[in-house]
């Protein structure tokens, strides 16, 4: 029987892939050489995908790694099936750092899909992302690698 405590769980956070929407601005009106253009209007419900400043897991990469390492619970279903695999959990980041509308986009399933989901509901609020200076919305997906060999 596989120790439960003992698998390989990676979290590619260089491939968190946070993208969204670019506000396009206009030139300089030739009319109105006095005043500087203000930056567009960022409106509240809009979800970016490639933010000037993308968000961060508070602590950094290797806190979200402890924090997946401490609050994982690999199901008993993979364990006795061997089951492995990512577990791609996509969410929006709220302009407060927390987790909105969480789904699972692809995973090889038995139980593993869930506990990831489970992991992503549960994790605490992460530094948002920023666009001209005011935090934003952001979509987000994470990929979560279970294996069951280690």
């Amino acid at each position: 029987m596989i120790n439960p405590l003992r698998f390989l769980l990676g979290v590619g956070l260089l491939g968190l892939l946070a993208t969204g929407q670019s506000l396009a601005q206009t030139g300089p009106n030739p009319a109105a050489h006095t005043s500087p253009v203000a930056p567009a209007a960022i409106k509240p419900d809009s979800v970016f995908i490639n933010p000037e400043v993308r968000p961060q897991f508070t602590g950094g990469d290797k806190a979200f790694m402890a924090y997946l390492s401490k609050n994982i619970r690999y199901p008993q279903q993979a364990l006795q099936r061997r089951i492995s695999g990512r577990v791609f959990v996509n969410f929006i980041l709220s302009a407060q750092g927390r987790v909105q509308d969480a789904h699972v986009v692809s995973g090889p399933g038995n139980g593993l899909n869930d506990e990831a989901l489970r992991l992503v509901w549960l994790m605490p609020p992460w530094e948002p992302a920023r666009s001209n200076g005011q935090p934003v919305r952001v979509a987000c997906t994470v990929p979560i690698s279970f294996n069951s060999e280690r």
